[in-house]
């Protein structure tokens, strides 16, 4: 069976094709991603296999869509457009919207930046390429040809840079009873931080994941930053609440202060493990 990206849990009135469409994948896919699986068989509650990992455009951040929310109402709520939400996720129609769909959230004073492999970087006070090489397994020189308009003589904070992606340095463990997430380099602690995890009845999915995107100020209950994971709608972010770190606040997602998740977006490459525990 092909390795599990991501998975979704069947809903009442769902059927493959409305799954595929949702989810921005084929029939086709779901069936090869799920051998055995009979069509006529869906149930509420089955957990489904999805092919593929669920990004968003740069400039987007994933968001879970709950009861009564509108590509209206949303817009609205994020400063965006309709047709701007309509742009970033031609597979969901407005008038079909569901709970627990997930929508790409496009915001229009986003900064416009190319960066193909979606692997972020900010620039800090006091940084070198020479170190940021040594922190993620790069050369200098691969650093440059991602980003050919950089000075390395003139690093300016807060300039947004890709970098290459190569073997991953870190993993990180969640602990959802401690609500605490902890950054590890090959095995050993390198930051721990207080984090919010989901209230009981939306709780922190628990498992084996990565970090699949990475998003700067998605703004608004979201904070300054994203760090997207391979289950559907779920991620790292910082907040608007930090009175609620520390506590099971979020509709599901690890929530933590601003100024922590800046720090960790830095340190955390794409693909980065996460493990979530109880």
């Amino acid at each position: 069976m092909p390795a599990c990206e991501r998975t979704y849990i069947v809903r009442e009135g769902d059927t493959l094709e409305r799954i595929a469409r949702r989810l921005d994948t084929g029939v086709a896919e779901l069936l090869a991603a799920n051998p055995g699986l009979e069509p006529e068989r869906l149930m509420p509650g089955m957990q489904l296999c999805v092919p593929g990992a669920a990004l968003c455009p740069l400039g987007a951040f994933p968001y879970l869509v709950e009861e009564g929310d509108t590509f209206a109402a949303l817009a609205e709520r994020f400063g965006s457009s309709v047709a701007a939400l309509q742009r970033a996720n031609p597979q969901l129609a407005p008038e079909d919207l569901r709970p627990g769909d997930v929508l790409c959230i496009l915001t229009p004073e986003a900064e416009p930046f190319s960066c193909p492999e979606g692997n972020l970087y900010v620039i800090r006070e006091g940084d070198t390429l020479w170190q940021i090489a040594q922190a993620f397994g790069l050369s200098v020189a691969e650093i440059r040809a991602e980003n050919p308009q950089l000075d390395p003589e003139d690093l300016q904070p807060d300039t947004l840079i890709c970098l290459p992606l190569a073997p991953v340095p870190v993993s990180i463990v969640v602990n959802l009873a401690a609500r605490t997430l902890t950054l590890l380099r090959q095995g050993l602690v390198l930051r721990e931080y207080p984090v919010a995890v989901g209230k009981p009845e939306t709780p922190t999915p628990t498992g084996e994941f990565r970090v699949i995107n990475k998003q700067l100020e998605p703004g608004g209950p979201f904070g300054t930053r994203w760090l997207g994971l391979s289950v559907p709608g779920y991620g790292i972010h910082g907040t608007n609440a930090p009175s609620s770190i520390g506590t099971a606040a979020s509709n599901g997602c690890i929530r933590m202060q601003n100024a922590d998740v800046e720090q960790l977006f830095n340190l955390t490459p794409l693909d980065t493990p996460v493990r979530i525990l109880p």
